[in-house]
C-alpha cells in the first residue's frame, strides 16, 4: 500500500472503533435498565481490536 492508502485505511479503522464503542459500550451505559454484559464486553473488545488494527496500519509506514 502507498502511504495515502495506509492513512485512509487507518482513519477508517479508527472511525469504526469509535462507532462500535459508541453503539455498544456507551449505548449500554445510557440504557442502564437494559444493560447487557455480553454486548458490553464484546463491543469493548471489538472497539479496542479495531483501534489496535488501525494503529498497526498507521504505524506500518513509519521507518
Amino acid at each position: 500500500m502507498v502511504s495515502r492508502q495506509r492513512e485512509n485505511v487507518a482513519k477508517y479503522l479508527y472511525d469504526l472503533s469509535k462507532i462500535v464503542l459508541a453503539a455498544t459500550v456507551v449505548g449500554n451505559l445510557v440504557a442502564w435498565k437494559q444493560f447487557d454484559v455480553l454486548t458490553f464486553l464484546l463491543g469493548g473488545i471489538s472497539g479496542l481490536g479495531l483501534f489496535g488494527w488501525g494503529y498497526r496500519v498507521d504505524g506500518a509506514g513509519v521507518e
